[in-house]
């Protein structure tokens, strides 16, 4: 199992940091970000679904690296349990 780890916050601080997770444990943090961000409630749904799917279809890669443009964060892929 795959885990991603952010190693550098591009805006300088601390931001995401500290976090080993899998795919899934981003996307979970993603929705909680986009929550806290202001984003529209009535996309959550859609949303999670898609990237779901798109984790069901071994492309995990692509929300990491959507993950780390949104939020301007550099991840590296460490070893999971």
């Amino acid at each position: 199992m795959n885990k991603y780890r952010v190693v550098k916050d591009l805006q300088g601080g601390e931001f995401g940091m500290g976090r080993d997770y899998t795919a899934e444990e981003w996307l979970e943090q993603a929705v909680e970000w986009r929550d806290s961000d202001g984003w529209e409630d009535d996309e959550r749904e859609e949303y999670t679904k898609f990237w779901e799917q798109r984790i069901k279809d071994g492309k995990e890669q692509e929300l990491i690296d959507y993950i780390a443009e949104t939020w301007q964060l550099e991840f590296e892929k460490v070893k999971g349990e």
